[in-house]
């Protein structure tokens, strides 16, 4: 069900559009989460309860937009089809026909997703697994809060960790996603997540990288080469699958080959120029959803495609000024004044009460420069045989790219990559602020550097193949790039057994029941509030320590929980209860009935006792003797109380 909703309502958009149909299925999770994002803004604002029905009647006039301007465009053309790029040449497409070239496609597709469903998959153990990370629980609450209120809006989301504030923003577009799947299937939140995170880690990314790569290059052997690359490269999925854990950004990133796929294909000349702006709007359309997923998604794809967009803007305007001399004036005064414009806009971001939030709060720099280099060289893993393999290829594709054209992928890497050093060892100050929109986190910078990294990569391996037959001359015609495609294979695969291992190890590690100190909540736990509360459908409100896993007591009970983070801004009577509720005074009551809370629990077994927000939440420790708290449930280090202290709690 995840991956229909991730395909079909793009599909219909970009195809209504005339969008070429490897480009379209390539971007249709980026215009899928595109109408999400247009469903959710006027359900937010017209107060209408989420669900698959706004989605579809925001699909509707979307598709028959698409569908006029398409029309629009091919009346213009002359009722012309709107015209397709041919591949550009490579070492096979010239002896396969297009049949052949859509079947070897297909099939790289689908091994790349086969193969990365098989690396990741081992690393949750079972659909309704618990995540132990420290924003796990978040994203739990977050769904369960969108199913309840059927408000799928950024403020919504936000809410579940500052609910005291009606305008705090979280990007709401995996969590309305994931609330649809949810709707559809009836599934539990925990399951959800679970589920949607490996639908975008093991199928929308590879198969957005690997279409990316075939449309970028042309090139059906880098296409073929990544196959081997994608499933395997750690920096992404990997990573924002181990900290944090870092959901959203993971699915803006995974989105991310399709929307750069698709704003290459606006600045390809081979098509119309007249072509290309009947798709810019579906393009703005995708984008924009995919900045309500994680904006750190599309700063990164922006990032990575900003050296195109300005190589394809020199030639378009060096090319307009030669057919018109005398416009070199004006265009000179458009450029100096579009710069103005988008310096005063920088500036004025910099300046944001939210860009200074977060330069406030990450002032501590990870490591020193030398060290952020280093990591970035080895692409965020250690020196292992397959980040060597990556590295050769990557090198050879970067001279053969600078050789064809297609430069721009070396400094999309290059700009990745010092972006990634300022988040790791720059403290503060005004560089500091070019990661601020990242929220300073190196994971969260370093993961997109895997797509130019890829698709360098596989130019890389392609280049090495068709100079096989000057390298080695074997007998027989295209002898040698048989022999060089068999040893390129060889080295690709040898670092699969340690790279699937470490995919594993990291994946997994916040699943599962760990030592004391890494388990927020284990399966056995889980079950308690499960089989307690749940026998409990009063509606009540739940609350307890976050360090001992309280916020996932409320959703795994079927009751809402009431501090759902480590985090957030937890001001008025959650902040009474939180720091106060033991001594169970007239203040703490009135506290409990305005917000309708009716049990607390308590695990004595806590993580993080070093947070410095680990003190706040003392009010919620040490209950076994507090007066006016009936226990009704106990298993381990684990006891569920209900407040009996404060009257009829509704």
């Amino acid at each position: 069900m995840s991956l229909l909703l991730q395909l079909v309502p793009g599909l219909v958009l970009l195809l209504a559009a005339g969008v070429p149909r490897w480009t379209a299925v390539a971007a249709a999770p980026a215009a899928s989460a595109g109408v999400l994002g247009a469903a959710v803004t006027w359900t937010t604002l017209g107060g209408v309860a989420w669900g698959p029905l706004p989605v579809l009647v925001t699909l509707l006039p979307l598709g028959l937009l698409a569908l006029l301007t398409r029309r629009v465009v091919q009346a213009r053309l002359r009722s012309q089809p709107v015209p397709r790029a041919a591949d550009p040449p490579g070492p096979a497409a010239s002896r396969l026909g297009p049949a052949g070239r859509s079947v070897l496609t297909v099939a790289s597709v689908v091994a790349a997703v086969g193969a990365s469903w098989w690396v990741l998959l081992p690393g949750v153990p079972r659909p309704d697994a618990l995540q132990q990370s420290h924003d796990a629980g978040f994203h739990v609450n977050a769904l369960a809060r969108v199913l309840a209120t059927g408000d799928a809006g950024w403020y919504s989301v936000g809410a579940t960790s500052s609910p005291s504030s009606a305008t705090t923003f979280y990007p709401s577009g995996l969590h309305a996603h994931a609330a649809l799947v949810a709707q559809l299937t009836g599934a539990h939140p925990v399951v959800v997540l679970n589920v949607v995170t490996l639908v975008l880690a093991a199928v929308v990314w590879p198969l957005g990288m690997v279409l990316a790569i075939r449309l970028l290059t042309g090139d059906l052997v880098a296409t073929v080469a990544a196959v081997g690359l994608v499933p395997v490269t750690l920096v992404f999925p990997t990573l924002l699958l181990h900290f944090g854990v870092l959901w959203s950004n993971a699915a803006a990133v995974a989105l991310a080959p399709g929307l750069l796929a698709l704003m290459a294909l606006l600045l390809d000349r081979r098509h119309r120029l007249v072509s290309r702006i009947g798709w810019l709007w579906s393009t703005g359309a995708a984008a924009l959803g995919l900045g309500l997923v994680h904006p750190a998604g599309l700063l990164s794809v922006l990032l990575v495609v900003a050296p195109l967009v300005v190589t394809a803007g020199w030639s378009e305007g060096s090319q307009l000024l030669r057919r018109h001399p005398g416009g070199r004036r004006r265009a000179l005064a458009v450029g100096a004044g579009a710069a103005a414009v988008l310096a005063v806009l920088l500036v004025l971001l910099a300046r944001s009460r939210p860009v200074q939030g977060l330069l406030h709060n990450r002032t501590r720099s990870v490591t020193d420069t030398g060290q952020a280099v280093q990591e970035i060289l080895t692409v965020g893993t250690h020196l292992t045989p397959g980040w060597l393999a990556l590295a050769l290829l990557a090198l050879c594709g970067a001279v053969a790219g600078v050789r064809r054209g297609r430069g721009w992928l070396v400094v999309s890497a290059l700009l990745v990559g010092a972006c990634y050093v300022i988040a790791a060892s720059v403290s503060g100050g005004w560089l500091a602020i070019v990661t601020a929109l990242w929220d300073r986190e190196p994971y969260r910078v370093a993961a997109p550097i895997a797509i130019p990294v890829l698709l360098l990569a596989a130019t890389g391996a392609a280049a090495l193949v068709r100079l096989g037959d000057r390298w080695i001359p074997v007998p027989g015609k295209r002898s040698g790039r048989w022999v060089v495609a068999v040893l390129v294979a060889a080295l690709v695969l040898q670092g699969w057994p340690s790279a699937t291992a470490s995919a594993r190890r990291l994946v997994g590690r916040n699943y599962g029941d760990q030592q004391w100190w890494r388990t927020v909540v284990s399966q056995r736990e889980g079950r308690l509030y499960a089989d307690v509360l749940g026998a409990r459908p009063d509606g009540l409100g739940v609350i307890g320590d976050p360090f001992g896993g309280g916020q996932w007591a409320g959703v795994l009970g079927g009751h809402p929980g009431v501090i759902t983070h480590f985090g957030g801004v937890w001001a008025g009577d959650r902040d009474l209860l939180r720091r106060h509720l033991r001594e169970m005074s007239p203040a703490v009551c009135a506290a409990v009935q305005r917000l309708h809370v009716g049990y607390v629990v308590e695990d004595t077994d806590r993580v993080w006792d070093n947070d410095p927000r680990y003190p706040a939440f003392a009010g919620l420790r040490e209950l076994s003797d507090v007066a006016g708290l009936e226990r009704i449930g106990r298993d381990g280090t684990v006891s569920i109380y209900r407040i009996t202290g404060c009257g009829a709690v509704r």
